[in-house]
């Protein structure tokens, strides 16, 4: 499953997966002060909010008494959640479940449907919350036209249904709690990517997946791009005008959908993601940069939108040799109005709306990755060691850690 091997650093314990790069905590005094990253139904988005919208984060426990490293974490908005752990010798990873209820203040192990991996396969799974106790383990197949295993619970992991990502019939809305993801439908010639695609709905009270029923007006392979504040859902294609990546924007639920160009997008790209916070929205495009520059997730363009996502302003775009040249996660779009890019080289912060950065930390080199989940922002260290940090605002932040002891 391609996300768990490139997005590991967003998955606070990526341990058993090997990655190499290195933790940025000592962040100077100022990045303290500063910071520490894929679609339920309202008529319309309003203009983005002042803040993040998040409400102030649980406690989350630490679980270094488990078997195991953390490999994936997700949690849903009353503060419970669900992590994957690892326990991996020379050619053998056995996995585990565990289970954070809602007040419950410690982690438990639960029921486990995963057998245990061996030879050089490497760990395929990854998990997704779909509302309090319930959640959704996927297998990712090897071709992107074949199904995936998957498995569900509604209690808290006590037990398991398996299934498949088959779409079984549609769906006219993207329900709250509910998740966005694409099936493909055809590949490319040479056999590995996917050429044509569209949206699935993961439902919310059974894991299994619908078709979308309306799907956004864009060209090429499709990707969902954010489920944010205002109930804006967004995804991301080709203008089937000028063959530029584009956004989609749904103001109510994934039932109509309008397209909202980018003016100055990179031609080359990878897929848009939206987060938003401090009064505005932010549609960040990454994308491979020339060799010379020394990074594996680069960074190509930033837009700016205002007005709940209807119009976009670009703010920055790829310079060679000007930083931030690279981003790991989702760009954090504090409370406070300020910017930070996690990326390969540091924690860059702007207070102009991504316009211009400065570095963010003192310490130069991975600086972890940001994602957004319903109970706020979530840091995990580059290092895969279970280090992980949670805010509702972007600005204070509270340490958890889901490593090995």
């Amino acid at each position: 499953m391609v996300c768990l091997c490139l997005f590991a650093l967003a998955a606070c314990g990526a341990g058993p997966l090997g990655a190499d790069d290195r933790s940025a905590d000592d962040r100077s005094a100022d990045d303290r002060g500063a910071a520490a990253s894929t679609g339920g139904s309202a008529p319309a988005p309003a203009p983005a909010p002042s803040g993040s919208g998040f409400r102030a984060p649980p406690a989350i426990p630490s679980a270094t008494d488990l078997p195991g490293a953390s490999f994936d974490v997700a949690f849903a908005a009353d503060g419970s959640g669900f992590t994957l752990r690892a326990d991996c010798g020379e050619d053998r990873c056995r996995q585990y479940v565990a289970v954070l209820e809602a007040g419950a203040g410690l982690w438990r192990l639960a029921e486990s449907p995963l057998p245990d991996v061996t030879g050089d396969r490497g760990l395929t799974v990854g998990i997704t919350v779909l509302g309090p106790g319930h959640a959704l383990i996927t297998d990712g197949s090897e071709r992107a036209d074949v199904p995936g295993r998957t498995w569900f619970t509604h209690d808290n992991g006590e037990t398991w249904k398996a299934g498949t990502t088959e779409p079984t019939g549609s769906t006219a809305t993207v329900p709250e709690g509910a998740l966005l993801v694409t099936e493909c439908l055809d590949l490319a010639p040479d056999g590995n990517e996917c050429a044509r695609n569209r949206l699935l709905v993961v439902m919310p009270d059974s894991g299994e997946h619908r078709v979308l029923a309306r799907q956004p007006p864009l060209k090429g392979p499709l990707a969902p791009s954010g489920d944010i504040a205002a109930n804006a859902l967004f995804a991301t294609g080709l203008d089937p005008g000028s063959g530029l990546p584009a956004l989609a924007l749904s103001k109510d639920r994934g039932r109509t959908w309008r397209l909202t160009p980018l003016a100055g997008v990179a031609e080359q790209g990878w897929s848009i993601r939206v987060s938003g916070g401090g009064g505005a929205l932010y549609a960040v495009q990454p994308g491979q940069l020339p060799d010379e520059e020394g990074v594996k997730n680069g960074l190509r363009t930033i837009h700016v939108s205002t007005d709940g996502g209807a119009t976009w302003t670009p703010t920055w775009r790829y310079r060679p040799g000007v930083e931030p040249l690279s981003i790991t996660g989702d760009l954090l779009a504090a409370d406070d109005g300020s910017v930070l890019v996690h990326g390969e080289t540091g924690v860059w912060r702007s207070t102009d709306r991504a316009r211009t950065f400065r570095p963010g930390s003192a310490a130069r080199g991975p600086a972890g990755s940001v994602r957004t989940t319903p109970i706020g922002w979530l840091w995990a260290g580059s290092f895969g060691d279970g280090t992980c940090r949670i805010s509702a605002d972007g600005i204070t932040w509270h340490p958890f850690d889901l490593g090995e002891d």
